[in-house]
């Protein structure tokens, strides 16, 4: 019943469709159920798969396995005949009519494969034998044999090598290991078994073939079935395998005489295994075992490795999606290169317009003041210490604002905000002239230029030096200006340089970066430029605004009304009581302290005359230069250099260039090509199990 569940067209099929994904998934990560040969160099790793296969293999007194032997059995339903090939990418086969004559071959393709010496290589061959007398079809992979000591013509690091290439095979949790030690040896010691551990720590999928029982010891029965000393106590278990001696090679048995030798050797020495169950002795009930277990791992796992597939195939196409297309023709460059200029313009534009590709959160903790709050503040003495412009109708309070990372980008909103700032340092720059110690500089100027005009009609000079004075704090701001939009307009166009440009041409960006780095610097200096002239024009104390004397009148006005409400008070206070009499000497007196003129003086009237026009003119100046480096800022970087970027990039560099510049590099052309043959084999490899399910 189990052989011929094992002999199915069903259980032929599962084995053949696995057999060819192998090959066809050579290197790649779906795990394929298969079985590994393991072992110590000379312990008659090969004896035993002779004795599976019925086929005579290489020996050789060092190593002989050099590189991985994939054995297919086949049931030969007419003639017997091997086909042999080499390695994955070849599509040479060669047929093999006479079976005696595989040694040879898998010799030559070993040289080939590992070179003449005694190296090892990880490029498997395939070798498929079709046999009458096979009585399972089985597939075993064959890996070198451990050796530690080099010899002449090995790497000195042979036994690290040989090492790697096991724990490349054996460490899939789809892969069964076959180990082959000698019967006599302790089995948890070999050096194969040890390694296996590593992997499957319960030794779930391990098993073992004793070679050599000719040489066995005492109670080698309880030790194949997983008790006493040097045992191993394992799921899949144990079997007891006969090798042909050397004489035995050199009589030229056949394999048919072996296995009856094998078996009148269990009988024979009935003392050792009479009471050891068939299922541990011989080479049939080995091939019978590694049948079954194959069959239920490949049954097991099939399910497993169709998903697995899927999941590669959705995985290297979406690989394969990230990659550029292959650039080689100047047409086929230029129509790229423009599609990234043309998506870098239209991120700037969008930008610069508002229209934003997110919007904020709707989650609001506080309700942002993009407009100055406006405050009307009322002084009763021009002469106080009061900070603040009671006339100024319209007074912006400085305020601080942050914005959230995604909106880094916004252009429109982050210039703005730049110049508010810029705004509110022009306005604290200049001196608060209704200020006590301003008025005493005033009056220290007006004495200064004593006998150039009248007493009332201060010099125009004054007025001028001391605005000149003023003017000289404003460069500090309007630079800083230029510079905080310079910086944060290099920090936003290279930043939507980078998402609108692929890295996969470094040079090109690299070529582009230092354009639009170049050009912003120049726009820099040349707003620099801008600057000096606007506040070498402001030198000039002119106005045609209507603001400067509307703000006079106002001033005076409300001078004028103090100064009566202070006379109707005096004449109230003086009608009930008699005013002690003041002389204009003492009220000079008294004011030494503050002033070098007693305020009804015509001095001190031109000094006020003086800061009331300095403040109405600060006004408008301010005003003024808000303006004019609001504009001139905006049209240099935004209009002359954000907008137009996209046209310098386009003539920064020739089609003809872009094909040198733009052209795949060979590491990525070689990505590309792989990734195509590994999505092609999955999907050959795919077909063939959905075929099977």
């Amino acid at each position: 019943m189990l052989g011929e569940q094992l002999n199915s067209d069903e259980s032929r099929g599962l084995l053949l469709a696995i057999d060819k994904m192998r090959e066809l998934l050579h290197g790649e990560k779906v795990a394929l159920p298969e079985i590994v040969v393991v072992g110590d160099q000379s312990v008659g790793k090969s004896s035993v798969l002779e004795a599976i296969s019925g086929i005579q293999l290489p020996r050789a007194q060092n190593i002989c396995t050099r590189c991985p032997l994939e054995l297919r059995m086949k049931t030969a339903k007419d003639e017997e005949y091997a086909i042999i090939r080499g390695s994955v990418d070849s599509t040479m086969e060669k047929r093999i009519d006479d079976l005696t004559k595989i040694a040879d071959e898998v010799s030559r393709l070993t040289s080939e494969i590992a070179g003449k010496g005694a190296n090892v290589s990880s490029n498997p061959i395939y070798l498929t034998v079709y046999k009458h007398d096979i009585l399972y079809d089985l597939t075993l992979i064959d890996l070198p044999g451990i050796t530690r000591a080099p010899v002449h013509g090995q790497a000195v690091n042979i036994h690290e090598q040989i090492l790697e290439l096991i724990k490349k095979y054996i460490e899939p949790n789809t892969a069964i290991v076959l180990h082959v030690i000698p019967a006599s040896v302790d089995f948890a010691t070999s050096e194969s078994m040890k390694l296996a551990k590593g992997y499957d720590p319960s030794c779930q999928r391990q098993l073992i073939a004793a070679s050599k029982i000719d040489k066995y010891d005492k109670g080698i029965a309880e030790k194949l079935q997983g008790r006493g000393l040097g045992s191993m106590e394992l799921q899949l278990g144990c079997v007891a395998v006969l090798n042909r001696s050397q004489d035995e090679i050199d009589q030229n048995i056949s394999f048919d005489e072996m296995k009856q030798r094998e078996k009148q050797f269990f009988i024979k020495h009935k003392e050792a295994f009479q009471h050891l169950p068939d299922e541990f002795k011989g080479s049939e009930q080995l091939v019978r075992r590694l049948a079954t277990i194959q069959q239920d791992r490949i049954r097991s796992t099939f399910p497993q490795i169709i998903k697995d597939l899927k999941k590669q195939i959705v995985e290297k196409k979406a690989q394969l999606k990230k990659i550029p297309a292959s650039m080689n023709t100047e047409s086929e460059c230029w129509t790229h290169f423009q599609s990234m200029v043309n998506a870098y313009r239209e991120s700037i534009h969008d930008n610069v317009k508002g229209e934003y590709d997110q919007v904020a959160s709707m989650e609001i903790t506080e309700v942002p003041n993009t407009s100055a709050d406006v405050e009307i503040i009322s002084i009763n003495d021009l002469d106080s210490n009061d900070q603040c412009d009671e006339f100024e109708e319209e007074e912006e309070e400085e305020e601080e604002f942050s914005t959230d990372k995604n909106d880094e980008d916004h252009i429109a909103y982050h210039i703005y905000q730049l110049q508010r700032k810029f705004q509110n340092e022009c306005r604290k720059s200049f001196t608060n002239f209704f200020s006590n110690q301003y008025h005493k500089i005033v009056l220290r100027e007006i004495d200064r230029t004593a006998g150039v005009s009248l007493p009332n009609f201060p010099s125009y000079q004054i007025i001028v030096g001391l605005f000149r004075k003023e003017l000289q704090k404003l460069p500090h701001c309007c630079y800083a200006l230029v510079e905080g939009i310079h910086e944060y307009m290099s920090q936003c166009l290279l930043q939507s340089f980078e998402k609108a440009f692929n890295n996969e041409y470094p040079r090109l960006k690299e070529r582009l970066k230092e354009v639009i780095i170049k050009q912003l610097n120049e726009v820099k200096e040349v707003v620099f430029e801008r600057v000096l002239e606007i506040l070498n024009m402001e030198r000039r104390v002119f106005t045609l605004n209507h603001y400067y004397m509307d703000t006079v009148n106002k001033l005076k006005e409300k001078d004028k009304k103090r100064h009566d409400d202070h006379l109707e008070q005096n004449a109230a206070s003086s009608s009930a009581s008699v005013r002690p009499k003041v002389t204009l000497t003492s009220i000079i007196q008294n004011s030494t302290d503050k002033v070098a003129y007693a305020p009804v003086s015509n001095e001190a009237q031109a000094a006020k005359d003086i800061q009331i026009a300095l403040h109405a003119y600060s006004k408008v100046v301010e005003k003024r230069v808000t303006d004019s480096m609001a504009q001139t800022c905006y049209y240099h970087f935004i209009t002359q250099c954000a907008l137009k970027i996209d046209q310098l990039l386009s003539t920064s560099v020739t089609s003809s260039q872009l094909v040198h510049i733009m052209r795949e590099p060979q590491k990525q052309t070689n990505l590309r090509n792989k990734l195509m043959r590994t999505i092609q084999a999955y999907e050959e490899a795919l077909q063939l199990g959905l075929a099977q399910m």
